[in-house]
């Protein structure tokens, strides 16, 4: 039997790609595993790379760019470990890291996913256990309650009351490693293809603790994960916390609304407006660089925020013409 089945998907992350598979092979130790490269339609020769270099590996050539979610549907659906493993190609893990969490999850049958403790490029820690998003977790991000108030449900980092080099319990994980058992992930289904980038696995994670699954936070196995690789941002086009804008305001708007309803998605929308703008406001008519980034930012956000609210009013007045119409046909709307 396989023990796990490694995802992989890739989009314009060649020379990333090629390290990240590299410690794959070099760190599985006596596991059993089988990898898979999905490829998002990367024009810079990622999939000839992974063909010539990685012979081994089952590479999937996506014809289009299908998302996050999609691609790894394509695989997961078909997995024939005991545990799936998504992996982001922006990745390294270090000598022993999948071996750790099997043994973890082998030994906590409670447990539905895991991940390790993931380390930024200058061996620094990086945040991955959160609580679930509620309504206000944005407005706590934005205005640093979080550093303040640890403890409220709102402060979606879990490291500030539990460190980085003490196992804990978690509501999610980020996606960059995130090892799932099979049995949770056949009880609750695959990824939600609704989105495309961001806020997927936070929402498959919600899934699983709902069904009765534990998510831990493994920090014996570590993992450095660079971020952002496929995205390619500038300073300015990062407001919402390093993630790409238009992305990110679709999929947590999206996860908002399935997990807190329409209201909540709109407490949530009225206090971003609200705050980014106070921002920019406030930093507007300084001279400073750093006043002046902060404006840029804050105008960024406004700007991906705002449209988002003006398409989605679009649609819906769409609808709302187009019931007359579907009525005349036989169609209920």
């Amino acid at each position: 039997m396989i023990d796990a089945s490694v995802v992989i998907v890739s989009y314009n992350t060649r020379d990333l790609l090629r390290d990240c598979l590299g410690s794959v092979s070099a760190g599985c130790g006596d596991l059993r595993t089988e990898t898979f490269v999905v490829d998002n339609a990367s024009p810079d020769g990622s999939c000839d790379m992974v063909a010539q270099e990685f012979p081994a590996v089952r590479l999937v050539r996506n014809p289009c760019n299908a998302g996050f979610a999609a691609a790894n549907n394509i695989v997961l659906r078909k997995a024939a470990g005991r545990y799936v493993v998504l992996l982001n190609p922006d990745t390294v893990l270090s000598a022993g890291a999948l071996p750790e969490l099997m043994r973890f999850m082998d030994a906590t049958p409670a447990a539905g996913y895991c991940g390790p403790r993931l380390l930024n490029a200058d061996g620094s820690h990086q945040p991955s256990a959160r609580r679930f998003p509620t309504t206000l977790s944005g407005a706590f991000a934005m205005l640093s309650l979080g550093h303040h108030r640890p403890n409220s449900r709102h402060a979606l980092d879990l490291h500030r009351m539990h460190g980085d080099r003490s196992r804990f319990r978690t509501d999610w994980l980020t996606g960059a490693c995130l090892v799932v058992r099979t049995e949770a992930m056949r009880q609750v289904g695959d990824l939600n293809e609704g989105f495309f980038m961001y806020f997927e696995e936070t929402d498959w994670c919600r899934r699983m603790a709902s069904a009765g699954w534990e998510g831990w936070y493994v920090p014996s196995a570590e993992v450095v994960h660079l971020g952002g690789a496929s995205v390619g941002l500038n300073e300015t086009e990062a407001p919402f916390f390093g993630n790409h804008p238009s992305y990110w305001v679709s999929s947590r708007c999206r996860y908002m609304r399935r997990h807190h309803g329409v209201v909540g998605m709109l407490i949530c929308e009225s206090l971003d407006v609200a705050l980014y703008a106070a921002l920019w406001l406030r930093h507007r008519w300084r001279a400073t660089p750093e006043s002046r980034l902060k404006a840029r930012r804050a105008s960024t956000a406004l700007r991906h925020l705002l449209q988002r609210n003006h398409r989605a009013a679009t649609v819906r007045e769409r609808r709302t013409i187009a019931t007359p119409r579907q009525l005349t046909h036989g169609r209920s709307p």
